[in-house]
């Protein structure tokens, strides 16, 4: 039995995915800071999931955006941009959803949050060959 070759497609999908999050999130960012946050955090989950398929690694079925990447750190080596970008999204979970467990997230909360999500996706396209023009913050 032979093992199955990845879809070379499958990370470009990912970070297609990412885009997307990224782009739905600026649209909300001011006026619904909160839900827009959510969008950030899957905005960096799917960028580091795309560079775990691009080296050839399984994705582990998790939100937790620090463990994604420290499963790549013995690969490609992090920057304290990226490091500090993951953490940052790492604060978001699963639990921020719903409104009785959530914190305030103010509209410049979800600014700082957009910005490490770029800075996720910009260095996941980077190490999926993917790299595309610079990501601009969309200030509304």
């Amino acid at each position: 039995m032979t093992a199955e070759r990845p879809d070379p497609s499958e990370p470009k999908r990912w970070l297609e995915s990412a885009r997307e999050d990224l782009a739905y999130g600026e649209h909300g960012r001011v006026a619904h800071p909160r839900p827009a946050t959510w969008s950030f955090q899957q905005a960096g989950e799917k960028a580091l999931k795309a560079v775990i398929l691009a080296k050839g690694r399984p994705v582990p079925r998790t939100h937790d955006v620090a463990f994604l990447l420290s499963g790549l750190v013995d690969i490609i080596p992090e920057t304290k941009d990226v490091r500090d970008a993951v953490l940052l999204l790492a604060t978001i979970t699963p639990a921020s959803r719903y409104p009785d467990d959530s914190i305030g997230i103010s509209p410049q909360d979800a600014a700082e949050f957009a910005q490490a999500a770029r800075t996720i996706v910009e260095w996941a396209q980077h190490h999926c060959g993917t790299s595309r023009r610079h990501i601009s913050s969309k200030q509304p």
